[in-house]
């Protein structure tokens, strides 16, 4: 019982969403953050900053994580609500404020104690925070930090995708650009075929951070790819479909590619496909002959996502031959969670369609390595005829 308790609040107070809000409506609220209201009650919380990290949109991601114990509700009808004032050192200095609101489920007698969080963009600079809770009875959590952000060494190649002293909202419908220098690579026709899963091949539930992870890859490839036209595809071999498809993909477009994510149910699975046990393989199959076959040909086809849990081989003879110079083929495989290097496996289905045809494949742990990535597809871009 106490276990199925912290499933439930914690499914209910998942990370919530912080948005950027206009400091004019909120002046009742920012006074309360310095504290010092009379007769102020204190809510019992812990409060720990996340560092930022750079994430795989080539943005600096950090936040904070809250522990609140649950004993100090009982029933219905409460909720919290979280202001955060980040404010550079450098820049202009002007403070950028973030809100969320958390409705608890029914709680009853409990000893639980939830932990909740919040997140938010960042581009290089020093900054300070300070981070607020109230709930609906008026009591006050609050907490101060500093924040450096800067590029490791490690991290050097790296083009950060955001001004220095900004603060920008976390999101799922894409994201803002920086204006694109100019360069000599050619602009190509790239096809990105985006494997919607778990980075975690064993999970059978697509997390929030898996799906921030593969939408800010995407974006990242718009933002630093020169291309004269985009195909995106998204695809799952579990369910052995293709569940999204656009032709002359745009940024615009990316809050499409979000809802086709979230509609993925996993754990829900069709007798029929369970019955067809090489259906992955067919899928990749038609996926990569459709490609081939494709009037005009792409310059690079891409798959992009993390690896699969299959590792049957693609027979050479399902797939098509090109006719002339077909595209290059690449796998970005991203395998971002790694503590010490792991036993050789093998090939996975993906990487085994495309070793057939002579494409190549990148494993990526860090947004450095996928930094490089990105470049050799910019070379490819170069060569393309």
């Amino acid at each position: 019982m106490r276990y199925a308790l912290i499933l439930a609040l914690a499914a209910s107070t998942a990370a919530p969403a912080q948005s950027i809000a206009n400091p004019n409506r909120l002046r009742s609220v920012i006074a309360q953050l310095e504290g010092g209201q009379a007769g102020e009650q204190a809510l019992r919380c812990e409060v720990s900053a996340i560092k930022p990290s750079l994430n795989y949109g080539f943005r600096y991601q950090a936040g904070y994580v809250v522990t609140v114990p649950m004993n100090q509700y009982r029933g219905s009808g409460h909720g919290w609500r979280t202001l955060t004032r980040i404010t550079p050192e450098g820049g202009d200095g002007k403070p950028v404020y973030l809100i969320s609101r958390i409705p608890l489920p029914q709680v009853p007698k409990t000893n639980v104690e939830v932990t909740v969080g919040g997140g938010y963009l960042l581009g290089e600079g020093v900054y300070k925070v300070r981070w607020m809770m109230l709930d609906d009875t008026g009591r006050v959590c609050r907490k101060s930090w500093r924040v450096d952000v800067h590029l490791s060494r490690a991290e050097r190649q790296v083009k950060v995708a955001m001004p220095p002293d900004t603060v920008w909202e976390i999101g799922l419908r894409g994201s803002r650009t920086l204006p694109r220098g100019t360069d000599d690579t050619a602009p190509l026709r790239l096809t990105i075929f985006l494997h919607a899963a778990p980075l975690f091949p064993r999970r059978t539930r697509m997390r929030p951070n898996d799906m921030v992870t593969l939408m800010s890859t995407v974006s990242s490839l718009l933002e630093r790819v020169p291309a004269r036209s985009v195909r995106l595809v998204l695809f799952n071999l579990d369910r052995q479909k293709e569940l999204y498809r656009k032709e002359d993909f745009q940024f615009q477009d990316m809050a499409q590619v979000s809802q086709a994510i979230t509609n993925i149910e996993l754990g829900l699975v069709d007798f029929q496909v369970l019955q067809n046990k090489r259906g992955h393989i067919d899928l990749l199959t038609e996926l990569v002959n459709r490609e081939i076959a494709a009037q005009p040909p792409s310059d690079v086809v891409l798959f992009l996502g993390p690896p699969a849990r299959y590792f049957d081989s693609v027979p050479q003879a399902s797939l098509e031959k090109p006719s002339g110079q077909g595209p290059q083929f690449y796998y970005f495989q991203l395998a971002p969670f790694f503590r010490q290097p792991a036993p050789a496996e093998p090939a996975d289905t993906i990487k085994s369609a495309l070793s057939r045809l002579g494409g190549k494949t990148l494993v990526i742990h860090t947004p450095g390595e996928f930094a490089k990535a990105i470049e050799r597809l910019e070379k490819a871009g170069r060569s393309a005829p």
